[in-house]
């Protein structure tokens, strides 16, 4: 009976050695083709490669663009087929893998761009590589050693690229603006008037006095007791207002600690604006106008608009904006540039694998 089990254990054994090896096989074979497709350039620009895995960052990048576009054009569904479907002759794979291809040519030229003003040395992936890992192991040593670090204790890849990219562009157009792009007076009224009626409309902003009352407690805890109190308040000092004093002596019979303050409100963030009442009430009103008496972030206001500067008021001078007009002649001047060299760029596309991919 005993040999009989041991039998029976001896198979047992052999057939978990059997299976183990056969997963260790397939996770194996796994991890090396998966390495080996990673392991490719899907273009290159110049003589300069694109390795497969900046390509599938900007896929990454794009994913959610293409999946609104589509949704909103063609009311496209998610779906295991969604990126392989035919909507209105366009397949999503296909547009985000064009999308994907432009960005890293861009992307691929801004980086020569930077290794001809000496910004970066090497513009290649792997070199990015061994440099995320330099960075990330100084940051480490730093803080051991109790040293003092900006950012991250350690960089992720996307985080290490985009550090990496903006500040090598903005060296580059600070290089090209003291030299090749140095702009005189003339070059710069010049771009403003050609711009202005784009980029320097004077921003809607509202002008007003206002009246606050907090009605939370000293550990900025929502006190429904002083809430009651600071509504009686404010809508007795509204009924006076209104009636014709003026903000400043309907105060003086509230808390001694309530002061009338004069507040400018510009609309330039419309995603603030949607989300504040006090914004959304101030920039319907007139001048001279009072607004009702408005709850936000544990406190009660009491608007009256001073002066409303619409959208289409005119234009701000240059002397106003001269500042912004020297960025943006340089952010102009560098856009066109990339343009330029991307359109003379020799850009070799390795088809087969381009073809290969899927989403």
């Amino acid at each position: 009976m005993a040999r009989k089990f041991n039998s029976y254990k001896q198979w047992y054994i052999a057939g978990i050695m059997v299976l183990f090896v056969s997963v260790m096989i397939v996770i194996t074979g796994f991890v090396f083709s998966k390495e080996n497709r990673q392991d490719y350039n899907i273009a290159t620009v110049n003589g300069v490669q694109i390795h497969v895995n900046e390509f599938l960052k900007a896929i990454q990048a794009n994913k959610v663009q293409v999946t609104d576009y589509f949704q909103n054009k063609y009311k496209a569904q998610q779906s295991d087929s969604f990126w392989s479907t035919p909507y209105g002759g366009e397949i999503p794979q296909e547009v985000i893998k064009k999308k994907a291809l432009e960005d890293c040519v861009s992307i691929k030229v801004q980086q020569m761009i930077a290794k001809e003003q000496g910004v970066m040395s090497d513009i290649s992936y792997k070199g990015f590589l061994k440099s995320l890992k330099t960075e990330n192991h100084r940051r480490e040593r730093a803080i051991k050693n109790s040293q003092v670090i900006f950012g991250p204790v350690q960089y992720t890849e996307d985080a290490y690229f985009e550090y990496v990219m903006s500040n090598g562009v903005l060296e580059v157009k600070n290089k090209l603006m003291e030299n090749d792009w140095k702009p005189d007076e003339q070059q710069l009224k010049q771009f403003y008037e050609t711009k202005k009626s784009i980029l320097y409309q004077a921003m809607p902003s509202v002008k007003v006095q206002q009246i606050t009352l907090s009605f939370l407690d000293e550990g900025w805890n929502l006190d429904e007791q002083l809430k009651t109190e600071a509504k009686q308040k404010m809508d007795s000092a509204l009924t006076k207002i209104l009636s014709g004093i003026s903000l400043e002596q309907a105060v003086k019979e509230m808390d001694k600690n309530v002061q009338v303050t004069e507040q400018l409100y510009s609309f330039s963030n419309y995603i603030h604006v949607a989300r504040s009442p006090v914004a959304q009430a101030v920039q319907n009103l007139g001048q001279g106008e009072v607004g009702g008496v408005i709850e936000e972030n544990g406190c009660f206001y009491i608007i009256k608009c001073i002066e409303n500067v619409k959208a289409d008021s005119g234009e701000l001078s240059f002397d106003e904006v001269k500042d912004h007009v020297i960025k943006d002649y340089i952010d102009n001047k560098y856009e066109e540039y990339v343009h330029k060299r991307i359109l003379e760029a020799e850009i070799i596309l390795n088809e087969e694998e381009y073809r290969k991919f899927e989403m």
